[in-house]
């Protein structure tokens, strides 16, 4: 779908400093005026004229004010207004600026990195040394989506201060706008201590796949009786401050229940369609994961199959000769 049709759901004009002048919003943005040393928006003394441009760039010229960061409380306000937005993980600078220009309004980091990038069985072996290159890479290859990092297991679970510590590295080292912990009731001090040191919060309850092992193995969370326990985490998470909460596994009906009683955005993973938002991971939406998949994942594309079909012909041709043409190479 064009750019055009998402781009303006929750921003269309920069951040300004109310005087009408455009404020820093976004790791890769900057002003061309400012950092070439000019001012207004001039050419520089001798530089090229339009009809012979230089040959490493042109003129300094008022460049299109980048667009707005999606914020929190965007969400939040899209909530309100009953509109819906969309999230997938990302680990790379190509996947998160093509998710971004597709319209993806949040991109999360996540600890899935452990099975989709480094190649683990589980999520728990993957570090926050591992992950804040991944998420560094992705905030700075975006300049409108809300950018948020898993805080990986073992990385958060000991005291509040071990949490704030971690979710300030990510802030500090990554340039995310949030982090993102996995918990209910159990976690609402973390929450708090993290909020209050100044960083947003997205929380996770259901099925957590940090806790697999204590849950049994990856199973729906809040059936029957448990459906309580499960109302009590989300307003828990809520109530510590939490700017939304991801529920993963978790039956339609309760899901529609926390989203309806939250003032809070839902983003569901296996929660039914009354979720404020959706999360997919992104190698399982566009069908580069094989295998069986997930009953909540649903493939839009089959990049498996291309990739291969395109690898296969590339080793064909070098195996050949035919690759590289005479047109690829240098006399």
């Amino acid at each position: 779908m064009p750019e055009a049709a998402h781009s303006n759901q929750f921003t269309s004009t920069p951040d300004t400093d109310g005087s009408g002048g455009v404020t820093p919003g976004n790791a890769t943005g900057g002003n061309a005026a400012t950092d070439s040393g000019t001012a207004g928006g001039s050419a520089p003394t001798g530089a090229a004229s339009a009809e012979q441009p230089a040959p490493y760039g042109g003129p300094v010229s008022a460049p299109a004010a980048p667009p707005r960061r999606i914020r929190t409380l965007d969400l939040i306000k899209a909530k309100a207004e009953g509109r819906r937005w969309a999230m997938l993980t990302s680990y790379d600078q190509y996947t998160a600026a093509l998710f971004e220009q597709a319209g993806v309004e949040a991109l999360l980091i996540g600890d899935s990195a452990a099975n989709n990038v480094y190649g683990h069985a589980t999520t728990l072996p993957v570090t926050v040394d591992e992950l804040i290159p991944l998420a560094r890479a992705v905030a700075s290859a975006t300049s409108r989506a809300l950018i948020v990092a898993d805080l990986p297991f073992g990385s958060y679970e000991i005291s509040d201060e071990q949490a704030v510590a971690t979710a300030v590295r990510f802030m500090k080292e990554a340039g995310v706008h949030a982090v993102k912990l996995e918990g209910g009731a159990r976690m609402a001090s973390r929450i708090k201590a993290i909020t209050t040191a100044g960083i947003p919060v997205m929380a996770h309850i259901g099925f957590t796949p940090q806790a697999e092992h204590n849950l049994g193995g990856y199973k729906v969370q809040g059936r029957g009786e448990a459906g309580t326990a499960l109302l009590d985490d989300a307003r828990a998470v809520a109530e510590a401050g939490a700017f939304s909460v991801v529920m993963e596994m978790v039956p339609s009906g309760l899901a529609g229940q926390v989203t309806a009683e939250l003032p809070i955005p839902t983003v569901g993973i296996g929660a039914g369609a009354d979720c404020d938002a959706q999360v997919l991971v992104w190698q399982d939406m566009a069908g580069l994961r094989t295998g069986k998949a997930p009953r909540f994942v649903k493939r839009y594309a089959d990049l498996h199959s291309v990739l291969t079909e395109a690898v296969g012909s590339y080793v064909e041709e070098v195996k050949s000769g035919v690759f590289p043409e005479p047109e690829r190479s240098f006399d």
